[in-house]
């Protein structure tokens, strides 16, 4: 399911990261895959540790909590150091790239989330848990 969300904005991501960090347009793949890799892990964590509560904040329309601050932060990182490690990106480019994706993505999720009541967390869990995952953090939604 995040696969849609990342295809909607390669396009628009390739000519942005191509112009301002003159990212060659076969790396564009390698990155979206990172993306997609660490935001699901990051969120994916949440979901199963500390609940849905900061991951429905942070993509929503509200003003992020310091929890929801936090598991933006980790996205953040996780997608710089992957970028560093896997691509080979300096770190100053890695951190652009990341400065550049971070807020589409959550967007574009957060357009998605809004969809549905604030209260009902099941676009994310579709987005970002499916299988057990979905399940479970439907569970742990029924809790907060």
């Amino acid at each position: 399911m995040l696969d849609g969300i990342l295809g909607q904005i390669k396009g628009q991501l390739g000519d942005s990261l191509q112009q301002q960090e003159g990212v060659d347009s076969s790396q564009l793949d390698g990155i979206l895959d990172i993306v997609k890799s660490v935001t699901g892990e990051k969120v994916g964590k949440q979901m199963l540790g500390d609940g849905l509560g900061p991951v429905m904040n942070l993509f929503s329309n509200n003003n992020n909590t310091t929890e929801a601050d936090t598991l933006q932060s980790d996205i953040t990182g996780g997608i710089a150091s992957s970028l560093v490690e896997k691509l080979g990106f300096s770190g100053e480019t890695a951190t652009n790239i990341t400065s550049t994706v971070i807020p589409m993505v959550i967007n574009l999720v957060t357009e998605k989330n809004s969809e549905t009541p604030d209260d009902d967390a099941s676009p994310l869990t579709e987005l970002f848990g499916g299988g057990d995952l979905g399940g479970l953090a439907g569970k742990l939604g029924d809790l907060f």
